[in-house]
């Protein structure tokens, strides 16, 4: 076998015969499905050993439960051939999929093989994709002008929708202690090894929004520190780098400018009291990674397509504040006039 496909299992039962059948029709046959069950609690585990025993390709592997960034580095101990993909489990995926990957990176010798996703809410409803960009190989020499666009186009957030030479991701492990961008941190270090990059435009992968599950929820004082970690990450491996361009720069603060502001809106939107709210956006607006990249903001003079917030002044913030309490008045007018039942499902699509 040519390739290993990881894929990390827990508590997702309902959506694995929808994950096998996909992976059965992939049109590319010359890979191994690496099947690690993170200590699942409902009968996942079961539903892959039935897969398994109808497939020699399934390599099934239990474990015991080791969380997100634990039960990644598991899998990379179980690689045996040269390349390597992911597929999250409760994602689906195009009988090309693997086949577009491969190719590529046949075709350029990459190390690093990115396709296009499409974002999905539960009920199949389209969020968004990657933008088009064609096919395109990016050398070494050319990752300073290229990785700005990628990182803006969210193409490094993500294990998915890629393939790596698995050669280079010896030793190469997922932050332990990182509750959110550590795929983020794995791309960029793992970007430091590699010689060439290669995008294809096939829209294979569709990944699902499941709103009772993501990671990327508001939750707690640290919500801004959390997302800003993979910022600051992402600003000195570049510096290190030397692709730390003014176009870089700016992407990075656009980055921090906007998860600021989305932090502040679901604040806003807290329940806590108004001095608790106070004193985490204080925070915010006052720490300096944030007040730097206002800084510069101001100095290119270019728009951005969000609202960002003065940090002496706070010119933006009674406007967000504002808009809060306008969607949740238009909330509960709507809600106000519909029958019981219609409320009931309201709150359950919002779960």
């Amino acid at each position: 076998m040519k390739l290993t496909v990881i894929v990390t299992v827990y508590n997702i039962a309902e959506y694995l015969p929808r994950f096998f059948d996909a992976m059965a029709k992939q049109t590319y046959r010359d890979f191994v499905l690496l099947v690690i069950d993170d200590g699942s609690e409902d009968n996942s585990l079961e539903i892959c050993r039935q897969y398994a025993d109808r497939d020699p390709r399934i390599e099934l592997v239990p474990s015991k439960h080791l969380g997100i960034a634990g039960i990644k580095n598991f899998a990379m101990e179980h690689i045996r051939t040269e390349f390597t993909a992911y597929v999250d489990g409760d994602d689906y995926v195009e009988p090309d999929y693997l086949k577009h990957l491969m190719d590529a990176q046949a075709k350029y010798d990459a190390d690093l093989v990115i396709s296009r996703v499409q974002y999905l809410l539960e009920n199949g409803a389209v969020e968004g994709e990657f933008r088009s960009r064609g096919e395109l190989l990016i050398t070494k020499e050319e990752f300073a002008d290229r990785l700005p666009m990628l990182l803006d186009d969210r193409r490094l957030n993500y294990l998915y929708a890629k393939v790596y030479r698995s050669s280079l991701l010896k030793d190469l492990r997922v932050e332990s202690d990182v509750r959110q961008g550590m795929d983020t941190m794995f791309n960029f270090r793992y970007i430091e090894r590699a010689n060439s990059i290669v995008l294809i435009d096939d829209l294979d992968y569709h990944y699902i929004r499941y709103s009772s599950r993501s990671i990327t929820s508001y939750s707690g004082d640290d919500a801004y520190q959390r997302i800003c970690r993979i910022n600051r990450f992402v600003y000195d491996r570049s510096k290190e780098m030397g692709v730390l361009t003014d176009d870089m720069l700016a992407v990075i603060d656009s980055r921090v400018l906007q998860s600021a502001g989305w932090v502040i809106d679901k604040i806003l939107a807290s329940a806590n009291d108004d001095g608790v709210k106070a004193r985490q956006i204080d925070g915010i607006l006052n720490d300096p990674f944030y007040t730097q990249a206002y800084a510069r903001q101001k100095n290119r003079g270019t728009s951005l397509s969000f609202e960002i917030i003065d940090p002496q002044t706070g010119e933006g913030y009674l406007l967000k504040k504002q808009k809060i309490k306008e969607t949740q008045n238009r909330k509960a007018r709507i809600l106000s006039k519909t029958p019981g039942f219609i409320v009931k499902i309201y709150h359950s699509i919002k779960k």
